[in-house]
């Protein structure tokens, strides 16, 4: 796959990520974080606005993993 094909890939999962329910999100950022590192592996520039949805989405699932631990 070229970049500019991972970057349009990467671009609509970020909007289908907006879109999304939250039980679905995580497997769309799994899908956007794989995309991501095949950019950067490509040669390519991931957008940072991509970046910062990545990291959001990360600190997201950290926090929902510590909401179910017992006090």
């Amino acid at each position: 796959m070229t970049v500019e094909h991972l970057l349009s890939r990467a671009e609509a999962l970020e909007i289908k990520i907006h879109k999304a329910e939250e039980m679905d999100r995580y497997e769309l950022h799994q899908q956007l974080h794989r995309t991501l590192v095949n950019i950067e592996q490509s040669g390519g520039r991931v957008p940072s606005r991509l970046r910062r949805l990545d990291l959001d989405l990360l600190d997201q699932e950290i926090e929902d993993s510590f909401d179910n631990m017992p006090v």
